[in-house]
């Protein structure tokens, strides 16, 4: 896979080095970009799963310091999402508008990772129109702002998958990890790309001989 992306982009669209100013002014437009989309939803209470589940999670880490949640059923979800939201409440305050911008901030690193991802995998144009057309994708808008898990745990594959692109095994497992810890069910990626090197192993073996 590494190798089929790696030759499937030419020498004439090779993507600017991530280094310097370059990733932290993707990632400002990017969010500026889904936060004025956003902006007539900031000031919305909490609905679904928000107000029966996350943000009291939440909030019972910023009161008490506790991973498990008492004002409401602990299930089996990782406090990682959790714990940024209390960071963001404890810094800035307790409403549903530092929620949501805390949140966007999530979607745009996300969204920064697939024009990282679709960049390194082809070029430039291609990646913004990716990250354009993965933004107003209707699931992925409507989930940017809601105080969920789920695409956190996205985000964090999108970023895995761009290192594992560059054959970087170490800051690969570090993004499955902190997906596994935004949700549980991100243990998937891992086992899919280990899947997916066993059958490569199996392959190469099968055509030498």
């Amino acid at each position: 896979m590494r190798e089929i992306l790696r030759d499937s982009r030419s020498d004439d669209n090779r993507p600017a080095r991530w280094s310097g100013t370059y990733p932290a002014l993707v990632f400002a437009v990017i969010f500026i970009f889904v936060f004025l989309l956003h902006l007539p939803l900031l000031q919305l209470p909490y609905f679904w799963d928000e107000a029966g589940y996350y943000v009291p999670a939440a909030r019972d880490l910023l009161l008490t310091g506790s991973l498990i949640p008492h004002s409401t059923v602990s299930n089996a979800h990782p406090p990682l999402v959790m714990a940024w939201l209390a960071l963001w409440w404890k810094v800035v305050g307790y409403a549903p508008l530092v929620t949501r911008t805390a949140m966007l901030l999530l979607a745009a690193f996300s969204l920064l990772g697939v024009f990282r991802l679709a960049e390194r995998a082809t070029n430039t144009k291609v990646a913004i129109a990716s990250t354009l057309c993965t933004a107003l994708y209707p699931v992925f808008f409507a989930q940017s702002s809601l105080a969920h898990v789920d695409l956190a745990a996205a985000g964090f594959i999108f970023w895995a998958l761009s290192e594992y692109v560059e054959g970087r095994a170490a800051a690969t497992v570090f993004w499955v990890a902190l997906a596994a810890l935004a949700k549980e069910t991100a243990i998937i990626a891992p086992i899919a790309l280990a899947g997916w090197e066993i059958i490569g192993l199996l392959t190469g073996l099968l055509t030498r001989r």
